[in-house]
């Protein structure tokens, strides 16, 4: 993955998410979820690296396994999505200012070196 294909990506899961935020819709979160998770591991690595805050991003005051009224669901969906977003946004300053070894170069991707003979 080039460089500039993970911006554009990146840019197009901040987007999504904005818009879960704005108006929180469980399928649509769930895709974005899988999508997001599947760029950053490809880029990152596993989520299992995740840092613990992450991990506890979500997680109210209520007990574990209490049930959401449609209120708390759409304020679980925008408080995670937010948190991921903060990722995102992160992950993909550090790549436009400073690169990433997984990530190819745009200039060469674009403009291949002849070969001499």
């Amino acid at each position: 993955m080039s460089r500039a294909a993970f911006l554009a990506a990146t840019d197009g899961l901040i987007e999504a998410g904005d818009a879960i935020v704005a108006e929180p819709d469980w399928d649509r979160f769930r895709v974005w979820l899988i999508d997001s998770d599947a760029l950053l591991e490809r880029v990152w690595g596993r989520m299992d690296r995740y840092h613990l805050a992450w991990l506890n991003v979500g997680r109210g005051s209520a007990p574990p396994g209490s049930s959401l009224d449609d209120a708390g669901t759409r304020r679980f969906i925008a408080e995670v999505a937010s948190g991921k977003l903060a990722v995102l946004r992160t992950m993909r300053t550090s790549v436009e200012r400073q690169g990433w070894t997984l990530l190819s170069d745009d200039d060469a991707e674009n403009h291949p070196t002849e070969e001499s003979g």
